[in-house]
């Protein structure tokens, strides 16, 4: 084999020096994109799938939500909302679970995720999402009509201990929140009632109004313009202390607690992601969303408009409170029949 010359020697470790510096430029130019790709996410809008038609209250926390996050520029611009209603909230979660884990899709939840699942009616499991964040809590109020004998809920548990599934209250169907939250009512000495129930919150009303039921379980919306009408009065609220809205009637409205009954119980809406998105986009998204509901602008515009109370539960701990709720439903589910074991 001929021998190099020095100049062709030279020339070579040349071109190897410049090779080597050259992949070491390229190697710095794939870092440098690399973190301008994590720093400029989201790029792109994300989709937030809503599992409820559009005008329910899941619907109007997330146009609430998409509004004031875009109007303060929490969100490059706003995200692209898809309600997909049908069995409870299980198509609309099933389809956004199936969705990639990029950071690109969220997925509103709530408590019947855990009342979907406890009845065997998901193919997936409660904690196959990636949690985010718990942003809402809705109180359910005892009301009554106005001409009831019942002055306060000590004197309707005085009746109804005194005289068993004498008392009934109407609520939305076997298996629902209200019906859930009127046995642990019954199991925290409240007295034992007849549960009636009835296709939705308007119907309940009506029924009540027309003395088919001695009492109602409704949210604070649901009751609030029979309330200001003079129609019904309620009696107590779910919440653990009293509800500071807008109006001063409920500031005297008593706790369940305050009655006597050892209780505080509440609706929530929150908001999840597909499995396995990643911890850099979770976080971003969890900061994302406290800084839009600690805003003035969340206050004034959802909770005192809706009557609903602020509440931020992020990650794992928003989790721990679904695993919870998850084993004290259990049980009642179990007594109520309507528990599917999970295969």
């Amino acid at each position: 084999m001929a021998r190099l010359s020095r100049m062709n020697r030279t020339s070579l470790r040349g071109l190897g020096m410049a090779a080597a510096a050259g992949l070491a430029l390229v190697g710095l130019t794939l870092v440098g994109a690399g973190c301008q790709s994590a720093a400029s996410y989201p790029s792109k809008p994300i989709l937030f799938v809503v599992p409820y038609a559009p005008g329910g209250g899941s619907d109007i926390i997330i146009r609430v939500f998409d509004k004031i996050a875009t109007e303060m520029k929490a969100i490059p611009q706003p995200m692209v909302i898809e309600n997909k209603a049908g069995g409870s909230g299980v198509v609309g979660k099933s389809y956004g679970k199936e969705k990639p884990a990029d950071g690109y899709t969220l997925i509103t939840a709530d408590d019947s995720t855990s009342f979907t699942y406890l009845t065997g009616a998901t193919p997936w499991e409660y904690n196959d999402f990636t949690f985010i964040a718990n942003i809402d809590r809705d109180y359910n109020l005892i009301v009554v009509k106005a001409d009831s004998p019942y002055k306060t809920l000590k004197d309707m548990v005085a009746d109804a201990k005194a005289n068993p599934k004498k008392v009934k209250v109407a609520g939305t169907g076997v298996g629902q929140v209200d019906n859930i939250q009127l046995i642990l009512f019954e199991k925290n000495g409240g007295g034992s009632y007849t549960y009636v129930a009835f296709d939705s919150g308007g119907q309940v009303m009506t029924n009540l109004l027309g003395g088919q039921v001695e009492a109602a379980l409704a949210n604070p919306s649901e009751a609030y313009e029979q309330m200001r009408a003079g129609k019904v009065r309620a009696l107590g609220i779910s919440a653990p202390e009293r509800m500071p809205f807008n109006d001063p009637m409920f500031k005297e409205i008593p706790t369940w607690k305050e009655s006597g009954v050892n209780l505080a119980i509440g609706q929530w809406r929150g908001i999840t992601a597909p499995p396995n998105t990643k911890k850099e986009h979770q976080d971003w998204l969890i900061s994302m969303v406290k800084k839009v509901t600690d805003s003035k602008e969340w206050k004034d515009q959802y909770l005192d408009k809706f009557m609903q109370v602020q509440t931020f539960v992020a990650g794992d701990d928003f989790k721990k409170e679904v695993d919870q709720e998850i084993a004290t439903f259990k049980p009642i589910f179990q007594e109520l029949g309507i528990y599917k074991a999970r295969q």
